[in-house]
């Protein structure tokens, strides 16, 4: 992806609560961004909150904020707050730390 591709891209950090953890969020939440064609990560946090940061095409952010809001099957979603953030230019996939 160039320099020019990503003019148009937004990109979000998201904060997840309910019961996110322990449930495959996370690697739900790869699996959704790749299939988006977005970049960015995810992680637990210590207070038991999912952290997800993506970046792409304003579309297909938009789809990932939905999932978000509905998480995978074992998931509880009851509150994601969203932030807007500069896109990183140097970002080129999605991945998750542990």
């Amino acid at each position: 992806m160039t320099y020019d591709d990503k003019n148009n891209f937004i990109r979000v950090r998201a904060f997840v609560n309910g019961r996110v953890q322990h449930v495959g969020f996370r690697y739900w939440a790869c699996e959704q961004a790749e299939r988006l064609g977005l970049t960015g990560s995810v992680e637990n946090l210590p207070d038991g909150r999912v952290e997800i940061v993506f970046q792409g095409k304003p579309e297909c952010v938009a789809e990932m904020k939905e999932k978000l809001k509905r998480g995978p099957t074992m998931a509880i979603v009851r509150q994601v707050i969203f932030y807007n953030e500069k896109v990183k230019d140097d970002e080129t996939n999605f991945g998750s730390f542990y």
